[in-house]
C-alpha cells in the first residue's frame, strides 16, 4: 500500500516475508534495502506496478549489513545498474558478501541467534558499493526531501532515512517482530545503549512515522515509550 506524502516522498512497504524493504518516490525511485537472497523478482515487480523501469531505480540504500537486508543487493544491481549506498564502516561486508556481527541483546536474540547459526561469506551475494558515507547525506539529487543519518547502535554502520514530511526507515534500529505493531528496541545490538541513544537522535528529527525492517509502522508515541 502507497504511504502518500509530500510530493517527491511517497514511502512504498515492500512487505518480503518477515522483512520489509521500501521504496521512496522522488524524480526517480531509491529503494531502501533488498531483503534477504531470492528477493529482487518481488522487488522488481513493485517497480513495475508503481510505474518504472528497472533501469529507472536511482539508488539502493542499504541500511545494514545483515544478509536480510543485504541478500539481493547483488542482483538488483545487476538488474538495475543502480548504485548501491552504505555506511563505510560496512562497505567490506557488501563486498565480501559476508553479515555485519549479530549480536544478541536479550533472551529472544539469543534464541534466534541459535537458529540462525553462522554466516559465512557469500561470494555470489558480494556487491560493491559505489557510495560510502560517515556522515549525513542529502537525497536532494534524487528528488527527495530527505536525509540519510547514521544511527549506530544495531550495527555500528547502521543508517535511518529520515524524510522532511515525517516518514523516517529506521531499519533495525526498532523492531517489531512480536506483535509486529509494538516496537521493541533490537533483539540483536552491538552496542546497546548507543542504539537507544540512535532512537533518541532519530525522534529527534521529528517523525510521524517510523518504518522498521521488521513489523511497523509505528508512531512517534510509541517509540518514544522505548526509552521512558
Amino acid at each position: 500500500m502507497t504511504d502518500q506524502a509530500a510530493p517527491g516522498s511517497v514511502v512504498i512497504p515492500v512487505p518480503l516475508g518477515h522483512v520489509n524493504s521500501f521504496l521512496i518516490r522522488g524524480t526517480r525511485p531509491v529503494l531502501v534495502d533488498t531483503g534477504f537472497p531470492g528477493s529482487a523478482p518481488k522487488i522488481l515487480a513493485t517497480l513495475q506496478q508503481e510505474g518504472y523501469k528497472p533501469w529507472e531505480l536511482a539508488l539502493i540504500i542499504i541500511t545494514h549489513a545483515h544478509l536480510d537486508h543485504t541478500g539481493s543487493a547483488a542482483a538488483l544491481a545487476g538488474a538495475t545498474g543502480a548504485p548501491v549506498l552504505v555506511h563505510r564502516a560496512e562497505s567490506e561486508y557488501l563486498s565480501s558478501g559476508a553479515s555485519a556481527p549479530i549480536i544478541p541483546a536479550s533472551l529472544t536474540g539469543r534464541l534466534f541467534r541459535l537458529m540462525i547459526g553462522k554466516h559465512t561469506p557469500a561470494p555470489d551475494l558480494a556487491v560493491t558499493p559505489v557510495i560510502r558515507i560517515d556522515a549525513p547525506y542529502r537525497l536532494d539529487v534524487f528528488g527527495i526531501d530527505g536525509t540519510i543519518i547514521p544511527t549506530p547502535g544495531h550495527t555500528n554502520g547502521s543508517l535511518s532515512v529520515c524524510l522532511a514530511n515525517g516518514k523516517c526507515i529506521a531499519g533495525d534500529l526498532v523492531t517489531g517482530m512480536f506483535p509486529p505493531h509494538r516496537p521493541r528496541l533490537p533483539i540483536f545490538a552491538e552496542d546497546p545503549e548507543t542504539a537507544r541513544k540512535s532512537i533518541r537522535t532519530l525522534l529527534d528529527t521529528r517523525p510521524e512515522t517510523i518504518y522498521a525492517g521488521h513489523g511497523g509502522p509505528f508512531s512517534r508515541d510509541q517509540v518514544e515509550a522505548l526509552l521512558r
